[in-house]
C-alpha cells in the first residue's frame, strides 16, 4: 500500500470513529457546511422525502448514512475502492446508468455533489445523467446539483444540455433561491429543482 493510500485509510478510520462521538475534526469549506448543515437538514425534516440517493463518495461523506439513518438512503459511486464510504444500499456504477439500479419514479430525492467536473466531463454524459435522474425521481422529486464554477472543473456551461428542460428550478425554502452560491474561493453553487412530468417536456 502506498503512503498515500494508507494516510487515507488512517484518516478515514479515524474519521469515523471520531464521528460516532460526535467528534468532527474535518476542516471544510463553506459548500460541504451548507451541505450538511443546511440542505441536509431541511431534506430529513421533510416526511415526503423517504427514499434517497446521494452520488458520489469519499472518505470525508463516510457519516452520510447515519444522518438518514432512518430514510432509505442509497449510495452511487462509480470508484470500487470508495464502496466502504457508502451505505448499505451502496451501488458501484455510474451516474449515467440510473435507470439500470432503480425503478421508475422510485426516487424521492437524488443529490449529486461534486460530481460534474470530476468525472462527469463531457456534454453527452451529462444529458444521459439527467435522463436518468428524471426517469427514477419521483414527480415533484428534489433534484440537488453541485458544482465549481471554476474553469478546472466546468468542462463547459452545464446549463447548456437539453436534459434540464425535465426539470423546474425551485427556490429551497432553507437559502431563500434555486440557486445558491455557497463558497466565494471555490465558487461551488447548488442548483435545485422539481422533477417534471413527462408530459410537460418539450
Amino acid at each position: 500500500m502506498s503512503q498515500s493510500l494508507g494516510w487515507k485509510s488512517w484518516r478515514a478510520g479515524a474519521h469515523r470513529l471520531l464521528m460516532r462521538w460526535g467528534w468532527d475534526t474535518r476542516k471544510l469549506r463553506k459548500d460541504r457546511i451548507v451541505l450538511e448543515q443546511v440542505i441536509f437538514p431541511a431534506i430529513h425534516g421533510d416526511s415526503k422525502i423517504q427514499a434517497i440517493l446521494f452520488i458520489g463518495c469519499a472518505w470525508y461523506t463516510l457519516h452520510y448514512p447515519w444522518m438518514f439513518h432512518d430514510r432509505v438512503f442509497h449510495t452511487l459511486e462509480i470508484d470500487p475502492a470508495a464502496a466502504k464510504y457508502g451505505s448499505h444500499r451502496h451501488i458501484v456504477g455510474s451516474c449515467e446508468s440510473l435507470g439500470a439500479h432503480f425503478g421508475t419514479q422510485e426516487l424521492d430525492c437524488i443529490i449529486m455533489n461534486g460530481v460534474f467536473g470530476f468525472g462527469l466531463d463531457t456534454p453527452e454524459a451529462l444529458d444521459k445523467t439527467l435522463e436518468g435522474v428524471h426517469q427514477v425521481l419521483r414527480v415533484g422529486g428534489l433534484f440537488v446539483f453541485g458544482w465549481n464554477n471554476l474553469p478546472a472543473h466546468a468542462p463547459f456551461p452545464p446549463d447548456e444540455v437539453v436534459g434540464w428542460e425535465h426539470f423546474e428550478p425551485i427556490p429551497f425554502a432553507p437559502l431563500g433561491a434555486a440557486i445558491y452560491h455557497s463558497d466565494p474561493i471555490n465558487q461551488h453553487r447548488f442548483q435545485f429543482y422539481a422533477n417534471r412530468p413527462a408530459l410537460e417536456v418539450g
